[in-house]
């Protein structure tokens, strides 16, 4: 096999996941109308903030090593974010792909919390971002 040849079949499968981060599906949900963001705060500094918090809010020095890296939601970004979008992620962590082949080390909380508790964080997540 040529090394071009060897080079297009390598890098092929590579374009194929990428594209595919783009085009991630998860559940279609709808937040509640009024949700009270001083309970996902407190959610959020009891169990969330040693991995996306900052240094003065508890962040672990061993989340500097996270690859891919835990965002500590505060950029704009985050702003936009479909809401539905940050419930499923903190609902199934890094068991969906393409968290667990990209090395993503967020656990699942979707057994450890309840939808409201979790729309909750998402209401905190997006507040941080303000």
């Amino acid at each position: 096999m040529s090394p071009l040849l060897f080079c297009c079949a390598l890098l092929l499968p590579i374009g194929f996941v990428a594209c595919s981060d783009s085009e991630m599906s998860y559940p279609v949900r709808s937040a509640p109308e009024k949700i009270n963001t001083s309970v996902g705060k407190e959610l959020f500094h009891a169990k969330c903030a040693s991995c996306h918090g900052k240094p003065s809010e508890g962040r672990s020095e061993r989340a500097a090593f996270f690859e891919p890296p835990a965002p500590d939601f505060t950029a704009p970004m985050y702003q936009q974010i479909d809401p539905a979008y940050l419930f499923w992620r903190i609902e199934t962590g890094k068991d969906a792909e393409p968290f667990r082949s990209q090395g993503s080390v967020m656990p699942a909380w979707g057994s450890h919390f309840d939808e409201e508790q979790i729309w909750r964080i998402v209401a905190y997540l997006r507040s941080r971002s303000a």
